[in-house]
């Protein structure tokens, strides 16, 4: 398969490192409590865009947070069973995202110069290095 970058973006990273992997995006979000199963890492949460759909190895791209201050716990169960997401974009940051970013250690970006859900479709192969994304199709 032969993937072109369409666009590369710049923000304010808030964890070091390279992440790549297909977007997911939630514009939504994801709530902490019945919104992920931490085992699988798939979405459970009713009604949701990408319900029964894993965020193992995806790059999310996130309003914000949802629901209660263990939001991030349950992001964390899934660094811990080998489910996680590979990698964050985030349109805002809060304190629940603050806390998940230093559990999860993971590649993540905010303050993007462009709104996020503009730029990146669902599914295309995204890559993310300090405050860099590229967005490829």
């Amino acid at each position: 398969m032969t993937r072109t970058l369409v666009k590369v973006l710049h923000g304010r990273s808030l964890n070091g490192g390279v992440a790549e992997g297909y977007a997911m995006l939630c514009p939504n979000s994801i709530a902490g409590w019945a919104g992920v199963d931490e085992k699988t890492g798939t979405i459970i949460e009713r009604g949701h865009v990408h319900e029964g759909e894993s965020i193992k190895d995806r790059i999310l791209v996130m309003s914000g947070s949802k629901g209660s201050v263990g939001w991030s716990c349950h992001f964390y169960a899934t660094k811990i069973s080998g489910t996680a997401a590979a990698g964050w974009i985030l349109k805002k940051i809060d304190s629940r995202i603050g806390v998940a970013m230093v559990m999860l250690g993971a590649p993540a970006v905010c303050d993007l110069e462009e709104d996020p859900f503009a730029a990146v479709q669902d599914n295309d192969w995204v890559k993310i290095d300090q405050g860099t994304v590229e967005i490829w199709r």
